[in-house]
């Protein structure tokens, strides 16, 4: 079996739901303030990785610092190798979308499929009678929605499982393989992204035409593209993999990207979830942004990275720094931090596109920053937090959301609240090599 880390986890992108089953002053309408996005190369510093949603130049420090022996990177760098270690040696055979025992409505297997996370069947003895309006209490149709409640033994069954294990391996062998030069975790990575993406008898079609359904509903949602959010680091992975000679030409990989960017903005499915004013347009937008830039079209990436001042912050945050539609959930904690490890990811990438999001502030105040600060009263105790949550907070979260607002705000105070508030040591966290403690300013 995989050993994953939760410290390699923290970058990973699962979602609340997704934690249980695997183990980012101008008027509102005006475009975000313009920022040079050159990666120049520091003295000093190997090659530096063009990674999007990660700051290469932050990696090309770490990894000097690495090679110098630097104890405090230690224990979060032998922590990402041991994980890596565990991956080499893994069975992959069942990562892949044809290890499913269901075919999707198309027809064919290669088509991914998953079910919605949330969703029971109506007649399920974990929920006491009396059962919704409409519920066929014999068959348990139609499932029904229990937000914030994961059917484990249903979501299991599909694709999203296998999914978060190839992106957790080809993640976590990625960042290993450039910070080691170990090329046994790149062919590694290699053999993970063939079998997903590219072998013919066992490849996912660039699609997601079937993900999240549920029986007596939909087969497939806009909501399920959320499902691939966890792709966005795979990409920067292939981007620290292309320094590595034993990963291979990455030319099929790119067309793979390209194609599931053409479906994201062209599928009626992709076109709805375009729309989303939660956390899941924030997603979308990262997504869409690192794909294209991953497959070269810089013009999409542009387009995204534009619109998103006017088109997320201005819609999600509010003045006071309030995610109304996060904070209706039953885990609004841990969405109103998913949301923001979205827009770290966005902004970051948008850089990219010569957009500086994280200056971004609208005429009336709203801005990715103001949603930070608004957290932290309540992170240090001073105020409590008004609403629903029904499971524990995860400190590894919370690291890289206020460690990266640390370094990109310049601002130490974001580091100090973690200081104060995690419950346990944090040392070996993954995101003290891909956003290390020394970028942050002094106080």
């Amino acid at each position: 079996m995989v050993h994953v880390t939760v410290h390699t986890l923290s970058n990973m992108i699962l979602s609340p739901g997704h934690w249980a089953i695997v183990l980012v002053s101008i008027a509102a309408a005006a475009p975000a303030n313009v920022h040079s996005s050159g990666r120049s190369r520091r003295a000093g510093v190997g090659a530096v990785p063009q990674t999007f949603a990660w700051d290469g130049e932050l990696l090309a420090g770490v990894k000097d610092r690495v090679q110098k022996g630097d104890p405090e990177l230690k224990p979060a760098l032998d922590a990402l190798l041991r994980s890596a270690d565990s991956i080499v040696t893994a069975d992959i055979s069942r990562w892949t979308v044809m290890a499913k025992n269901f075919t999707p409505p198309s027809g064919t297997k290669h088509d991914y499929m998953s079910v919605a996370i949330y969703y029971w069947p109506c007649n399920s003895p974990k929920f006491p009678p009396p059962f919704p309006d409409g519920c066929n209490a014999t068959t348990g149709l139609p499932w029904v929605s229990h937000d914030g409640v994961v059917d484990s033994a249903a979501v299991d069954q599909f694709d999203s499982v296998p999914l978060g294990h190839m992106q957790a391996a080809i993640t976590s062998l990625g960042i290993a393989n450039y910070f080691s030069d170990n090329d046994t975790y790149a062919a590694k990575a290699n053999a993970v992204a063939q079998q997903w993406f590219l072998t013919s008898g066992l490849k996912m079609n660039p699609n997601l035409n079937f993900a999240q359904g549920h029986p007596g509903g939909p087969s497939g949602a806009e909501g399920g593209i959320i499902d691939t959010a966890r792709l966005v680091h795979v990409v920067d992975a292939f981007q620290l993999l292309k320094l590595s000679k034993s990963f291979g030409n990455q030319t099929e990989l790119q067309s793979w990207f390209a194609e599931y960017s053409k479906w994201l903005t062209e599928s009626k499915l992709g076109k709805g979830e375009s729309h989303a004013r939660n956390n899941h347009g924030t997603w979308y937008d990262a997504q869409l942004q690192n794909y294209a830039l991953y497959a070269g079209k810089a013009d999409v990436a542009k387009t995204v990275a534009q619109a998103a001042a006017a088109k997320r912050i201005d819609t999600q945050i509010m003045p006071d720094g309030q995610m109304p539609l996060e904070e209706q959930r039953t885990k609004s904690w841990s969405y109103c931090n998913y949301n923001l490890l979205a827009f770290m990811n966005l902004a970051t990438s948008a850089l990219h596109s010569g957009v500086d999001l994280f200056t971004y502030t609208s005429s009336d105040g709203r801005s990715i920053r103001k949603a930070v600060e608004y957290l932290i009263p309540f992170m240090l105790g001073e105020e409590k937090w008004p609403h629903k949550q029904i499971e524990p907070f995860q400190y590894y979260q919370l690291l890289e959301v206020f460690r990266r607002s640390a370094i990109m705000f310049k601002n130490a105070t974001f580091e100090s609240v973690i200081e104060k508030v995690s419950n346990r040591s944090l040392t070996a966290d993954l995101t003290n090599l891909l956003f290390p403690k020394s970028a942050v300013p002094g106080p």
